[in-house]
């Protein structure tokens, strides 16, 4: 009973209305992509898609076409078969991007799967003897209405008392002086222990982002995100051999990309997204690719517990991952995660509930489609 009989595509906006911003963007509605995958058994597996597009309409469709049909009567275990085919023909299509946001939530939905079949948690079915245990960093800081240096000091303080040892906030927004103060400010209401994460969302040069860097008490600086404009890798590594700790970059899925950050050492920390690179698969490959090398990965998440959940499992699973993102503004369906009011520390323990260890709601998402294994039963919404 181990093959794809269903599989449903749900969606979800996020209305944020415009009142917070980065240097890059300013967030109105975000919209998320869900797959269940129902094998023969009646089991559910779970996964997200990266979307970052102002709607869902052309990942469903693409879904719906040209990716879903390929998984339809398919074994649980052709998954690597099934991606090997698909990416294949993608070089005809120059469709890579939005078969990577497509595949990585089909990839965690039948990791979802299998470690159900198992009974075993995601992670456990990767590595049994790992310790399952997560480093979550605190994600916020972003420019907002109204929000100025006693709104974002209350802020980080706040996460830091709710256990968070790392923080990240948004740089390159404003001014130099200005964005420096905001910084200061930061590392100010945080314990001497705690360490910060920068993010200039790809928005600087080189000598400002070193220049920046170096107006900090550079040891308490754990990273800093996207510096330069994600081409910039022979900038990024002036960077790092300049003692800056690169963290880039979140949604890239080229492996030759990847490869080229690694080889040129350009990060201290490789930052993928687990449902923008193609998911476990994608993401043991880049585990491996540093496994070997001083550079650890971090695994970037802006959107659902869905999302948050396969990057913890894989984190659990693999000791090259550093650190996983937890958001404070994206947290659509966060009343769902197992540490729902939970003081975090520096190590979360993940459940032992089978599979991915998440769920939609009843109700929150709106319905797409469904494909079945037989065609006269595909419904529509």
């Amino acid at each position: 009973m181990s093959f794809v009989a269903n599989i449903r595509v749900h969606t979800h906006c996020n209305d944020l209305s415009g009142k917070f911003w980065n240097p890059a963007i300013r967030w109105t509605k975000k919209y998320v992509v869900f797959v269940e995958v129902e094998d023969g058994a009646g089991r559910i597996g779970l996964g997200e898609c990266w979307c970052f597009d102002t709607a869902p309409d052309t990942l469903c469709a693409y879904l719906k076409t040209e990716v879903i049909p390929a998984f339809l009567g398919r074994e649980l275990s052709s998954l690597e078969e099934i991606l090997t085919t698909l990416w294949t023909r993608a070089t005809l299509t120059a469709r890579h991007g939005l078969l990577a946001s497509a595949m990585s939530g089909l990839d965690i939905a039948m990791h979802d799967l299998r470690a159900q079949s198992q009974q075993r948690p995601i992670w456990r079915s990767m590595n049994d003897t790992a310790a399952g245990h997560v480093r979550l960093y605190a994600s916020g800081g972003l420019y907002g209405q109204g929000k100025g240096l006693p709104e974002l000091a209350r802020e980080v303080a706040g996460m830091s008392q709710a256990g968070f040892s790392i923080v990240k906030m948004k740089i390159g927004g404003l001014d130099f002086e200005a964005d420096l103060e905001r910084v200061r400010q930061a590392l100010d209401v945080l314990p001497s222990t705690s360490r910060l994460i920068i993010d200039a969302v790809y928005s600087l040069t080189p000598v400002e982002a070193l220049r920046f860097f170096e107006a900090l008490p550079t040891e308490r600086i754990e990273a800093f995100q996207s510096p330069l404009p994600a081409e910039d890798i022979a900038g990024m590594a002036r960077l790092v051999r300049a003692g800056v700790p690169v963290m880039a970059t979140e949604a890239e899925y080229r492996r030759e990309v990847h490869a080229r950050l690694v080889e040129e050492r350009a990060v201290s920390f490789l930052q993928t997204a687990p449902i923008a690179c193609g998911g476990f698969g994608r993401l043991t490959e880049l585990a491996d690719l540093v496994r070997e090398t001083e550079i650890r990965l971090s695994l970037e998440v802006s959107s659902t517990a869905v999302a948050l959940m396969a990057a913890c499992h894989f984190a659990a699973a693999d000791e090259t991952v550093a650190h996983v993102e937890y958001h404070h503004l994206h947290q659509v369906f966060f009343d769902r995660l197992p540490w729902s009011g939970t003081e975090f520390g520096s190590q979360m323990p993940l459940p032992d509930r089978p599979g991915l260890g998440i769920s939609l709601p009843q109700d929150g998402t709106e319905f797409a489609f469904e494909l079945s294994n037989s065609p006269e039963e595909d419904a529509v919404a």
